[in-house]
């Protein structure tokens, strides 16, 4: 193994543990207390349920991270993460203007239709959750929704329409379709916060199905590494704006 593959899976790693602690910890704040207390009597402690959610993000970092490079490489979609004036100039703007338009949205237009939207803004974040949609959203989720599961469809399709590379076609199809599982990942989640409803589905899909296009549009073009800086500063930067605005 070569020093760069091991700094790679070593960063995966550290993310994996991270985003998967910190999320457990987030999971358990607002977990209703009934189901809380079927988890834990699943799994015999609140201690072990973090260990377990930790665990499994750290074999989704490490697994989907390893296998998605190899399929990356293979389709000509892999590119060495190197700080460069261009696709850090667009990060940030992704980011910024991402962020507000992700707060703006949810306040000013879907807090209409669905009240607990804006109640849950009422209640500002957590230190949990701040480091929990920074960490396993910005690393773990890109590795899994991006790095894997979008490198995995573009390769299906290249291999069906019988290409050696992935064509900008096929990284559109695949960018769309993972982007459509991103958005369904986050409804449990939303279920569990302000309940389901047909206008709370729309806004599931409509608003992380566009991020997920946005974040797959990052990887294309700059790689997997401003993928996970773009998705991670949509994060700090709606946080931001939720803590000091709202």
């Amino acid at each position: 193994m070569t020093g760069n593959n091991l700094k790679y899976l070593i960063f995966l790693g550290i993310f994996g543990v991270i985003g998967g602690y910190f999320t457990a910890l987030y999971s358990i704040e607002i977990m209703d207390f009934t189901l809380l207390e079927e988890a834990i009597s699943q799994v015999g402690s609140v201690e072990m349920l973090i260990l377990i959610t930790t665990l499994q993000s750290l074999a989704y970092a490490v697994i989907l991270g390893f296998l998605g490079r190899l399929i990356a490489k293979k389709i000509g979609l892999w590119r060495e993460f190197t700080v460069t004036a261009k696709p850090l100039m667009y990060t940030v703007i992704a980011s910024v203007v991402g962020g507000a338009l992700f707060i703006l949205a949810d306040v000013l237009v879907f807090a209409s239709f669905i009240p607990p939207v804006l109640d849950s803004y009422m209640i500002k974040p957590t230190l949990n959750y701040i480091v929990a949609s920074v960490t396993y959203g910005g690393v773990v989720e890109e590795i899994m929704l991006r790095l894997f599961f979008m490198s995995l469809i573009a390769f299906v399709i290249s291999k069906f329409s019988k290409s050696q590379e992935a064509t900008e076609t096929h990284l559109v199809i695949a960018n769309i379709l993972s982007a459509l599982l991103f958005a369904a990942g986050h409804l449990p989640e939303t279920i569990q916060s302000i309940g389901i409803t047909p206008i709370i589905l729309i806004r599931c899909f409509v608003m992380n199905g566009a991020f997920g296009i946005l974040f797959g549009r990052m990887y294309r073009k700059y790689g997997i590494g401003y993928a996970m800086l773009t998705h991670a500063g949509v994060h700090i930067i709606s946080k931001i704006i939720w803590i000091l605005f709202i």
